[in-house]
């Protein structure tokens, strides 16, 4: 019991912490290089924590026979909508960050006038020129507050992904003196109602360690707990794995351009220490549901370390940071049966991925079709999964800008919409022992009317492949040999064509529980 608090509280804070660290430092920093706009965002086979899940969704998916945005799992005895405390969840998130940013940090951008309320039609939209952190997590992460204050008040999934989109909507035109923005406001609703579920889930669990861990991961119960007088509505005892990851390694990139007039470039990172957290909501094999992100995986990682000599200015050139953040939920599933040693999953699946690091930088708001499936053997068993998706809307990184030119100003990056392939293969034996294949590759378009200065269209081809091993100490510790292999293809209209990759390597120690 006491690796399973450290593990779970750990978890809270990681997946609290990642956006919070940077919140109050992005509302300050984007506002000097932008122009337009910052918003800132069942079945259960072995759960890891001693409770019992509840038996009733359980019963309600598997009756229904289409995707239940309508319904709610919940577990008290309030299932009265409160449409007032929704309501405030639109506006509250809104006031709070807007007035830090105007009273607080004093930002140009959110001085609001009421002649500025008054005449916002006469805004036209745009697509913005904000820092990574901010459009990516930042977005979502805000769009989240709204959806989960909305759950909280027993609205359903689409009624609480329609009031995070109200407020989205609100802070683009009421809370900021630039352009609405195109890209928020797709990424602060959709991605904040897969990063607002995973939350809202990951909140009930926590509850168990006492109110507060609740509270640091879904910060809108401070509003609704207190109007409501109980916590939301929701299931518990669904973790399926948890795990924290020590990480401690080297990198190597190389660059090559079509136009022979520019130089190949390679840059060697000696050193980096890179902590990870990963849980596994419900058993991704065998889940048969109508309830979305009833069952879903969530990772997030960064990295820190000595930065290769080369970037666009000092920092960049002195300091390697990542993060990243790579997830997905089942939208809808079918537990098919291929035989009694194989439990199977088919069905609908929302991936959003986001990767920033020192070298490179790209990310995807994904809905698409997966089959996962687990092949039990005697002593061992084999897991795999085939993810095919349509990238809604997603980023790369410009390689001129990231690294090679200071002076060009404007984003680093286009927007762009494509395709997304997830596989992943792992062989674990009953000992402990363990081999981990994962690949995420992205076809992106960078489209025309979302280019800025020294941006250009074309094709961008990202692969980005992690491949380990895994040596069990204990029941529950492991030491691993960590690979991750980076490339990219880009085909631009008028920048020269350019292959980029990167190498990574590593050994890690990893808690596991499950």
């Amino acid at each position: 019991m006491f690796i399973r608090k450290k593990l779970l509280l750990c978890a809270m804070a990681v997946s609290f912490c990642l956006p919070h660290c940077f919140f109050a430092q992005t509302y300050s920093l984007e506002s000097e290089t932008s122009d337009d706009v910052v918003e800132d965002s069942i079945s259960v086979e072995s759960p890891v924590l001693d409770v019992e899940p509840d038996s009733v969704e359980k019963n309600e998916e598997s009756e229904a026979n289409t995707v239940n945005l309508l319904s709610e799992d919940y577990d008290n005895s309030d299932t009265k909508k409160h449409y007032l405390v929704a309501l405030g969840s639109v506006f509250i998130p809104n006031f709070v960050i807007g007035s830090w940013n105007r009273y607080v940090c004093n930002q140009s951008w959110a001085q609001v006038s009421w002649y500025d309320v008054t005449h916002f039609y006469d805004r036209v939209q745009s697509w913005d020129r904000d820092w990574y952190w901010t459009n990516f997590v930042l977005h979502p992460y805000q769009g989240s507050f709204s959806y989960m204050g909305a759950r909280a008040a027993n609205m359903n999934m689409l009624e609480s992904a329609l009031v995070s989109t109200a407020s989205s909507y609100m802070w683009e035109y009421f809370f900021e003196t630039n352009s609405p923005s195109k890209n928020d406001l797709v990424y602060t609703p959709i991605g904040g109602f897969a990063v607002g579920e995973m939350l809202y889930r990951l909140s009930l669990e926590a509850d168990q360690f006492g109110k507060f861990w609740g509270y640091v991961i879904n910060p809108m119960r401070l509003y609704t707990d207190p109007v409501l007088g109980h916590r939301p509505n929701g299931t518990t005892g669904n973790i399926y794995e948890i795990s924290m990851k020590l990480s401690l390694g080297a990198a190597k990139t190389y660059t090559t351009f079509a136009d022979d007039s520019i130089s190949s470039d390679s840059e060697l990172f000696p050193v980096f220490m890179a902590p990870e957290f990963s849980v596994v909501y419900n058993d991704p094999y065998g889940h048969d549901s109508n309830s979305p992100f009833s069952q879903f995986e969530l990772t997030m990682g960064g990295s820190f370390g000595k930065g290769s000599g080369t970037g666009i200015n000092s920092t960049e050139q002195s300091i390697l940071y990542s993060i990243d953040i790579f997830s997905n939920g089942m939208f809808w599933s079918r537990s098919p049966d291929f035989g009694e040693n194989k439990d199977t999953t088919i069905g609908f699946i929302f991936d959003y991925d986001f990767m920033w690091h020192s070298f490179m930088e790209f990310s995807s708001l994904a809905p698409g079709f997966a089959i996962k499936q687990r092949i039990n053997y005697e002593k061992s068993r084999i897991e795999w999964q085939l993810h095919l998706d349509a990238n809604v809307l997603g980023t790369a990184d410009c390689y001129y800008l990231r690294r090679a030119d200071s002076d060009k100003g404007g984003r680093d990056y286009s927007y762009n919409i494509g395709g997304e392939l997830v596989a992943k293969w792992r062989w674990l034996s009953d000992s402990g022992h363990m081999i981990d294949f994962d690949l995420h590759a992205y076809a992106m378009y960078d489209f025309y009317n979302q280019v800025t200065d020294y941006l250009d269209n074309g094709w961008e081809f990202i692969e980005y492949l992690t491949l380990n091993y895994e040596l069990p100490l204990s029941k529950t510790v492991r030491l691993g040999l960590g690979n991750n292999l980076y490339m990219k293809e880009a085909l631009y209209k008028d920048f020269s064509d350019l292959f980029s990759m990167m190498y990574s390597g590593s050994i890690y120690t990893r808690i596991l529980y499950n």
